[in-house]
């Protein structure tokens, strides 16, 4: 395809929920630029947004020499952008899936167009299903956006976690207005594309409970890479590292600490 017919299949293949670069100069934000990120009534709002700098700037704290091809595994992993990402910083093997078919359609024709990204494995599938595909383990998995859409979220955790040999990074929206300690039932479309599609749902209250849940699927060490407790009433926003041993995550504390001394 050339540049004109790439731009139409990018807004054709919308909405998009993350800015990723398809050929040099060339982004999902077209689609964006053309249609605005407008709530649908059936399909709701997927609030496009770039996180890849903050993403890359935490595994270049947490693997200094690069992913000197370790395997990552991301379970949601929407379009795919994440394993783009790290492998531009030298993952090996590379797998995500997702429920909603919408995504790993854009996912694949990511793939199609970015240089590197041939053999990235992409699968529609929901999360209950991992275990039946006898994967060997990932060193690095990602868990973003999916724990507080599982009506089982410890157990939906624990398929994750069996399948993670070093680092977990999770994250999750919060039940705010709540003591920390526990996780707060509700219920939610499962229409929409930045939905779940069980209808129960659980948001911790904060990042204590995970942590005490985390400890209790054999990581170690916990990290809060960032948590806005109130985004709108009632919802926050959580973000946090999990590590198999102690030591795995200081690199990435001493980097967040010269960052938060930087800016006072």
């Amino acid at each position: 395809m050339d540049r004109t017919q790439l731009k139409e299949e990018i807004v054709k293949l919308g909405p998009w929920h993350l800015d990723i670069e398809v050929v040099p100069g060339l982004t999902t934000r077209a689609w964006f630029e053309e249609a605005g990120d407008v709530e649908d009534p059936h399909l709701g709002s997927t609030h496009f947004q770039n996180p890849q700098p903050a993403f890359r700037s935490m595994l270049e704290a947490l693997y200094s020499g690069g992913l000197e091809g370790r395997a990552m595994l991301d379970c949601a992993c929407n379009c795919g952008g994440y394993l783009f990402w790290a492998r531009e910083l030298g993952a090996g093997r590379c797998f995500g899936f997702d429920v909603r078919e919408h995504w790993i359609r854009q996912a694949e024709f990511l793939r199609a167009h970015r240089d590197g990204a041939e053999d990235i494995d992409f699968r529609v599938m929901d999360l209950y299903e991992l275990p039946g595909l006898g994967l060997e383990p990932f060193d690095f998995t990602l868990f973003n956006g999916i724990f507080y859409h599982l009506p089982e979220p410890v157990g939906g955790l624990r398929v994750a976690a069996d399948l993670t040999r070093e680092v977990l990074m999770v994250e999750t929206a919060t039940r705010s207005g709540r003591e920390d300690g526990a996780l707060v039932a509700g219920f939610e479309s499962r229409d929409e594309l930045m939905s779940g599609v069980h209808g129960l749902m659980w948001r911790p209250t904060g990042p204590l409970v995970l942590e005490r849940i985390l400890n209790h699927l054999g990581f170690e060490d916990t990290m809060v890479l960032s948590w806005r407790e109130e985004t709108q009433p009632g919802w926050g926003r959580l973000e946090m590292l999990a590590a198999r041993t102690s030591g795995l995550l200081d690199s990435v504390r001493e980097r967040a600490g010269d960052q938060a001394g930087a800016a006072t």
